[in-house]
């Protein structure tokens, strides 16, 4: 079981650090392309579509976290019973 809990934590990093350079890359792009305005277009709080893109990019990320801390949590409280 633990096992379980260090790869779902360390998966759980390495996709919320890929998730983040891809919208740190889209950023560098959009200010290449459009300077600061496009930028402002794209983190603009108008712009809810941006803002799901980015919460869905950074989703299995967190949820691996969360789940890794879940296991954790399962085990440690297993521990305890036997």
């Amino acid at each position: 079981m633990k096992l379980g809990f260090t790869i779902s934590k360390v998966l759980g990093y390495i996709l919320l650090l890929l998730g983040s350079a891809f919208i740190l890359i889209g950023l560098i792009g959009a200010w290449m392309k459009d300077g600061f305005s496009g930028v402002q277009y794209l983190l603009s709080p108008f712009n809810i579509l941006n803002w799901v893109t980015m919460v869905a990019t950074l989703a299995p990320g967190f949820g691996l976290l969360m789940l890794s801390e879940k296991l954790r949590a399962n085990q440690s409280r297993n521990n305890q019973k036997g």
